[in-house]
C-alpha cells in the first residue's frame, strides 16, 4: 500500500480542495490514479466544490471519503480553526479495503450500529480484523446542537457483530462551534453516516492513546444516572457533591471543557498506565436536576471514577509514539493517523506546545502523517473499543514484508464494561484512611483549580496571538487588495476565523443618517437577502467615535434590544471605522451563544484586538484612497494608461540610472492616422471607443516594463527599456503596426471600419540621453512618417532629418 498526504489552507474551496490532491499525490511519487482518498476539511468550506476539485486530480476512479475536521496536521504543517483541508492519497497496490457505511445516525446511532454490524459480519470480520470507523458527530436538525453518541453506535455494532473488533476511529465536527458539515462516501456526498473501513489482514493497525490526564482523587461512585447526564455521585446530587469536593476555588460554571473524570480498567490501586484510563470530559450542567452532563452516556449507575487533572507537559507522548515503531517486528510502516480531540488545541487546552509539533516531530519522513482534530476519538480500553473524550490516539498502518502465512498478532478484545460488572469493584480499601481521604481531595481541588487557572491564562493569551496573527496577516493581505469592498470583506472573513467569531457585519453611511449593511460574513442567504440593502438607524451608542461597545449575556436583554434583533446577534462588539476624521463606518463582530471555552463570553481583550483592526483597516482606507488619488492624478480617465506627467518621470528617472555594457532604450511616439475623421463619420464615443482599442493592443504588444502612456487627443507614446538593438523594435513596431491594421472597430448599426499608425523613433543614448530630446527627435521622426503617406513607422536618423 502506498499514501501520500496533502495540505492546504486556501480559504478557496476549489483552490484547496485541487492542492491537497495534488500535494498528496506529488508526495507519493505515483502518476496512475489512486484508489481512495480520504479528504477532511473544516465547515467553512463548500464540501461540493471541494469534492470536485479533489476529484479532478484524483481521477474520475478514486472514492472518495472523510468529513469535517476542525483542523488539519501532516508531516510538513497544521492547523485549526481556519480554511485547512488534508488529504490522503492512497494506492491499495493488492491490499483489499472495503468501505462500509451505513446512514441514520439521526434517527438511531444504535440501529445504525445494529445494520453496519450486520455488514461486518457479511464481510467475514473477526475480533482483529484491522478497521476504522468514522461517523457524522454533530446534530444540527431540531435547530440547537446534539452529539451523536460513539457509545450507542459501538453498542449496535456488537449486537450485529456479535462482538466488537479492535477497532479506531473518530466522531467528525468542522468547528469548535459545531457548525453543520457532510461526509464524503465514495462518489456523493452525505450525512449523519457511519462508515467503517475493513482492511485485508495483510495491513495491522497499532494504536497508542494519549490524554495526558492523571488521577487526582479517591475514586467517586455514580448512585444515579440518564442518558449523558449524572444525577447522583455517592449518593448526593452530581453538582452539590462535586462542589462540596472542589470548593469556592472552581465554579460549576467552570465545569463545561474543563473538568474530567477518569475511569480505570486496571488495577484500582495499581500502578498508573494512561492505557487503564478512560477520559470522561463534562459538557454542561443540568441545574434544574442537579445534574452533570458528560459528552458519552456510558457512565451509568455503579460506574466508578476519579477526578483528573491534566499534564501541561507533552514529553510523555514521545516513548508511547516509538513504541510502536519499535514494535513492527520487520513490518514496513505505510501510513500513521492521529486523531485528536479538537479540545486538546493549545488555544484551548491551557498547554506550552501544540502536541501536533510533537506527532509531526516524533514521526518525521518515516511514514505518511494525516491527523484531525475531532469532536470524539474511538480506541480500546482494556480491549474494549470506546467513545473517548480529551484523548488522541495514534494510529500506525503497517504491512507484511515476507510471506508467512501466519496472522497478525492483535491485541485480545474481550468485552468489558464499566462499574461492578468489570470486576473491580472492591470494598476493602487498602488506604481506609478518613483523613488521607480527605487530604487526597483537597489536593485534587488545589491541583484542579492551578490547572483552570493556567487553561484560562493560555487561552487569553491564545487569543492575543491569534489578534496579533490576524492583524500581521491582514497589513500584508489587505495591501494587495482591490476595492473599497474587497478591503471590508477581506476583514470580515479573517475575523471570524482568528477570532472564532460567528457573524461579522460592516455598516456603511446612508442618506439621511441611516446605515446598510455592506458586509455580512457568517451569515446564511436566507440572512443575507432580508438584510441586504436594509436601511437602518443605528443606536447613538454604536456611532459613539471614542468608546466602542461590548454587549453580551451579562447586559440587560433590553440594552440595544433593536440592533441586537435586526442584525440578527445577540452578542457582539462594535467599533467605529474612522477615516480622516469621519465615521466611514462601523464594524460588528460577535457571537449567537455564549459557550466556554470556544464561545467564552466576549470581554475587553477582544474589544482591543477588534479595535486594533478598525484601526488598520482605516489606515488601509486612507492609504487606498491616497493611491487612487495618485493614480487619478497620472492616469489618463479615458483609456486607463499613465499620462504624459508620468511618462516624463518614469522616463527620466529611467534615463537617470547609469548601466554597464551600453544598454539601449527607444522613445516611440504613436499617432492614430486620420482620428478626426473617425470622429466626424463615426461620432465621439466611437471615436473614444477606438482609443480604448488602440491602448489595449499596445498593451499587448509591449512589455510590463515598458512605460505606455497617452499623450494627447490622438497620440500615445512609449518608453521601451533595455532593448538589444535596433532590430528588435523595428520587429516590435512590425506586428504592432500588422496587429492595429486587422483589428474591426465597431461603428453604429453593427458596421466595422479599421485604421492606421503613424509612428516615430529615438533611441538613447545615440539620440539623446533626457526625456526632452528624446521626445524631440521621436516627434520629427513621426512627423517623416506623416509625410511619407502615414501607415508606417520612421526611427529618426540625424544625417536625414536635421538638414
Amino acid at each position: 500500500m502506498r499514501v501520500g498526504v496533502g495540505y492546504s489552507d486556501i480559504p478557496d474551496s476549489a483552490s484547496a480542495g485541487a492542492q491537497a490532491v495534488r500535494d498528496a499525490i506529488e508526495k507519493s511519487g505515483r502518476h496512475a490514479p489512486c484508489d481512495i482518498v480520504l479528504l477532511f476539511s473544516t465547515a467553512r468550506h463548500n464540501l461540493d466544490i471541494l469534492r470536485a476539485a479533489a476529484a479532478s486530480e484524483a481521477g474520475a476512479s478514486a472514492l472518495i471519503y472523510g468529513g469535517g475536521a476542525v483542523g488539519i496536521i501532516t508531516n510538513d504543517t497544521f492547523g485549526y480553526a481556519g480554511d485547512q483541508v488534508g488529504a490522503a492519497c492512497i494506492w491499495l497496490d493488492g491490499v483489499d479495503c472495503k468501505v462500509l457505511t451505513e446512514a441514520g445516525l439521526l434517527e438511531s446511532e444504535e440501529e445504525s450500529g445494529i445494520r453496519l454490524g450486520r455488514q461486518l459480519a457479511a464481510l467475514g470480520t473477526k475480533p482483529d480484523s484491522p478497521m476504522m470507523l468514522f461517523y457524522d458527530a454533530i446534530d444540527r436538525s431540531g435547530g440547537g446542537v446534539r452529539l451523536l453518541m460513539a457509545t450507542w453506535l459501538l453498542a449496535g455494532i456488537e449486537k450485529g457483530l456479535g462482538f466488537l473488533p479492535d477497532l479506531t476511529g473518530a466522531g467528525l465536527m468542522g468547528d469548535h462551534i459545531c457548525s453543520p458539515t457532510g461526509q464524503f462516501i465514495g462518489h456523493s456526498i452525505s450525512k449523519h453516516c457511519a462508515m467503517a473501513f475493513a482492511f485485508s489482514d495483510d495491513i495491522r493497525i497499532d494504536s497508542a492513546i494519549m490524554h495526558g490526564c492523571r488521577p487526582a482523587s479517591p475514586y467517586y461512585t455514580v448512585t444515579r444516572a440518564d442518558g449523558p447526564v449524572i444525577l447522583e455521585i455517592n449518593g448526593k446530587p452530581a453538582i452539590e457533591f462535586m462542589d462540596g469536593i472542589l470548593g469556592p476555588a472552581i465554579q460549576p460554571e467552570q465545569y463545561p471543557f474543563f473538568l474530567i473524570f477518569g475511569i480505570n480498567n486496571g488495577e484500582r490501586w495499581g500502578e498508573y498506565h494512561e492505557d487503564n484510563y478512560a477520559s470522561r470530559l463534562c459538557l454542561g450542567l443540568d441545574k434544574e436536576r442537579g445534574g452533570i452532563v458528560m459528552f458519552e452516556p456510558d457512565m451509568g449507575e455503579g460506574t466508578e471514577f476519579q477526578l483528573m487533572f491534566r499534564s501541561l507537559q507533552l514529553d510523555y507522548m514521545v516513548p508511547k509514539i516509538e513504541a510502536l515503531f519499535d514494535r513492527l517486528d520487520g513490518r514496513k510502516p505505510v501510513f500513521a493517523m492521529y486523531i485528536d480531540c479538537a479540545g486538546r488545541c493549545a488555544g484551548y487546552a491551557g498547554m506550552d506546545l501544540e502536541d501536533a509539533y510533537v506527532v509531526r516531530r516524533v514521526v518525521g519522513e518515516r511514514v505518511p502523517l494525516l491527523g484531525i482534530y475531532t469532536g470524539v476519538e474511538i480506541a480500546s480500553i482494556g480491549g474494549r473499543p470506546r467513545g473517548l473524550d480529551w484523548t488522541g490516539v495514534f494510529c500506525l498502518f503497517s504491512q507484511e514484508e515476507r510471506k508467512d502465512g501466519g496472522r497478525n498478532a492483535r491485541r485480545a478484545s474481550a468485552a468489558k464494561v464499566w462499574g461492578k460488572e468489570n470486576g473491580r469493584q472492591d470494598d476493602n480499601i487498602p488506604i481506609a484512611i478518613e483523613a488521607a481521604l480527605k487530604l487526597s481531595e483537597q489536593n485534587a481541588a488545589k491541583a484542579l483549580a492551578l490547572d483552570i487557572q493556567s487553561i484560562t491564562i493560555r487561552h487569553e493569551l491564545e487569543q492575543k496571538r491569534r489578534g496579533f496573527s490576524l492583524l500581521a496577516e491582514l497589513s500584508v493581505s489587505l495591501r494587495q487588495t482591490a476595492g473599497y469592498e474587497g478591503l471590508l470583506e477581506t476583514v470580515a472573513r479573517r475575523i471570524n476565523g482568528a477570532l472564532n467569531m460567528q457573524k461579522t457585519i460592516v455598516l456603511t453611511p446612508a442618506a439621511q443618517g441611516r446605515f446598510i449593511p455592506a458586509i455580512l460574513q457568517g451569515y446564511s442567504e436566507e440572512e443575507k437577502s432580508q438584510l441586504a440593502g436594509l436601511s437602518m438607524e443605528v443606536a447613538p451608542d454604536i456611532l459613539d467615535t471614542e468608546t466602542p461597545v461590548l454587549v453580551t449575556a451579562a447586559d440587560a436583554e433590553e440594552r440595544l434590544a433593536d440592533m441586537r434583533e435586526a442584525l440578527k446577534l445577540p452578542y457582539f462588539i462594535s467599533v467605529p471605522i474612522i477615516v480622516k476624521n469621519e465615521l466611514a463606518g462601523v464594524l460588528i463582530t460577535g457571537r449567537m451563544v455564549e459557550q466556554v471555552p470556544f464561545l467564552s463570553r466576549l470581554g475587553y481583550s477582544d474589544v482591543e484586538t477588534v479595535q486594533a483592526v478598525s484601526a488598520l483597516l482605516a489606515s488601509l482606507l486612507v492609504y487606498q484612497q491616497l493611491d487612487d488619488a495618485n493614480k487619478k492624478a497620472h492616469t489618463d480617465p479615458l483609456t486607463g494608461l499613465y499620462n504624459r506627467s508620468l511618462l516624463e518621470s518614469r522616463t527620466t528617472r529611467i534615463l537617470s540610472v547609469r548601466r554597464e555594457g551600453g544598454t539601449m532604450h527607444a522613445f516611440i511616439i504613436i499617432d492614430f492616422d486620420l482620428f478626426k475623421q473617425v470622429n466626424d463619420n463615426y461620432g465621439h464615443l466611437r471615436g473614444d471607443g477606438a482609443l480604448r482599442a488602440l491602448a489595449n493592443t499596445l498593451h499587448r504588444r509591449f512589455r510590463s516594463t515598458d512605460v505606455i502612456a497617452r499623450i494627447g487627443g490622438d497620440e500615445f507614446a512609449v518608453f521601451c527599456t533595455s532593448i538589444s538593438d535596433v532590430e528588435q523594435i523595428s520587429g516590435i513596431l512590425s506586428r504592432l503596426m500588422d496587429d492595429w491594421r486587422g483589428t474591426d472597430l465597431a461603428a453604429e448599426g453593427g458596421t466595422r471600419f479599421r485604421a492606421t499608425l503613424s509612428i516615430g523613433v529615438s533611441i538613447a543614448p545615440r539620440d539623446g540621453t533626457d526625456y526632452e530630446e528624446l521626445f524631440n527627435k521621436a516627434d520629427m521622426a513621426l512627423y517623416s512618417s506623416k509625410r511619407q503617406g502615414r501607415d508606417r513607422y520612421t526611427i529618426y536618423d540625424a544625417a536625414t532629418m536635421e538638414k
